[in-house]
């Protein structure tokens, strides 16, 4: 018979007498009950482990996502530009547009590591002749555009490169191959033969038409236009003069030994006596011409050229490119450069014309002591003419 023990009291009014089985299974329970809880506390712990590593795991991802895989933000503040305005043996001069608005550092160095810095406005001066630069714009302290341009020489000693399109301002994709080839031939300066921006010259039309797809060839080379029918039809020819920073419709370019004369439209009575004047400057001993509309033999604008020696005549107007001999003055037409042909009765090839076509392209220019060679590219980088002129 199994003992029988009392908690307190006597035998008659105590409290029911507790086994040595009930102390055994009041134990058993006990221990489950603790070993639940530590179970539960593992398993706690164990979930917040496993949510701390999540977490750090999602974090690190995102740190390393942002930081090296995202890269930077994409587009520029640039609106518009940097691009040159000014380049001359010393100095040089960039203009642009910014969004948000802020304050824009030009910076250029030279071949012998010193830096100049441009003031407010983008003016560098103080620079050497004949001299490779390169040059960074930067905005909120960090670099936002770059290119590089070259100071022009004092004489006709050293090589100059430059590039001529015409008929080009339609924003298309013929005009943007035509300018990375342009930036490509990486000239000193750029010459336009006019009809900037089709079908005409509004300001909020000039980014699209212009700027754009010019944007690498002009950060690093000067781009001066004369006027198209285009460009002359809404206001003038003021857009394009305001824009591009031009003196005028009829204006003078010097780049060391080089002269260009710019006549606007084309070659009439008033553009005649204005060449004459500016031929007879002294100092440039290579002389060019710029029209938009291609002189013709009977012009007599023709004689005053050749008594000034003039090089070549450039022109526009014609959607063709051609190589002509006019009045003994070699004269290209560069129509092509993006808006292209219509048809064979507004782009007929002149009757004299040496070589004629109506591929996208671009006249590159390069002079050299011995002699001046002109290069016709297409929108792929193909020469598809070139001839050699003695100086």
């Amino acid at each position: 018979m199994a003992a029988v023990r009392y908690a307190s009291g006597d035998a008659a009014g105590g409290p029911a007498p507790v086994t040595a089985s009930d102390n055994d299974e009041t134990t058993r329970r006990l221990s489950r009950q603790r070993r639940r809880v530590r179970r539960l506390r593992l398993l706690a712990f164990v979930t917040s482990l496993v949510a701390l590593i999540s977490i750090v795991a999602v974090v690190g991802v995102v740190v390393y996502w942002r930081l090296y895989l995202l890269g930077p933000e994409a587009g520029t503040p640039f609106v518009r530009g940097p691009f040159l305005t000014a380049l001359s043996t010393n100095d040089a001069a960039f203009a642009w547009s910014v969004s948000p608005a802020g304050p824009v550092q030009i910076t250029a160095v030279g071949p012998d590591a010193r830096l100049v810095n441009a003031d407010a406005s983008g003016h560098l001066v103080g620079l050497a002749p004949a001299t490779r630069y390169a040059w960074t714009a930067a905005f909120a302290g960090r670099a936002e555009a770059a290119g590089a341009f070259t100071t022009a020489p004092t004489a006709a000693t050293s090589p100059i490169r430059f590039a001529v399109i015409g008929d080009y301002g339609s924003g298309n994709d013929h005009e943007w191959a035509v300018g990375r080839v342009l930036a490509a031939q990486d000239p000193a300066f750029i010459l336009t033969a006019g009809d900037n921006s089709y079908l005409i010259a509004l300001p909020s039309l000039l980014n699209r038409n212009l700027f754009d797809p010019l944007r690498a060839a002009i950060g690093s080379a000067r781009l001066w236009a004369t006027f198209g029918e285009h460009d002359l039809f809404l206001d003038g020819g003021a857009a394009i003069i305001d824009a591009l920073h031009l003196p005028g419709t009829r204006y003078t370019i010097r780049y060391g030994p080089v002269q260009v004369v710019t006549l606007g439209l084309q070659a009439d009575q008033s553009a005649i006596a204005y060449a004459a004047a500016m031929l007879a400057q002294p100092g440039p001993s290579i002389r060019f011409v710029l029209v938009h509309r291609p002189i013709q033999p009977d012009n007599p604008i023709l004689p005053v050229l050749r008594r000034a020696h003039v090089a070549a005549i450039f022109a526009g107007h014609l959607h063709r490119y051609e190589r002509r001999i006019v009045g003994g003055l070699l004269e290209l037409t560069a129509g092509t450069s993006g808006e292209g042909p219509s048809d064979a009765a507004h782009t007929p090839r002149s009757p004299d014309a040496i070589v004629s076509f109506e591929n996208y392209g671009l006249v590159r220019v390069d002079i050299s002591p011995l002699m001046i060679v002109y290069t016709f590219l297409d929108e792929q980088g193909r020469i598809l003419d070139q001839t050699r002129v003695a100086r």
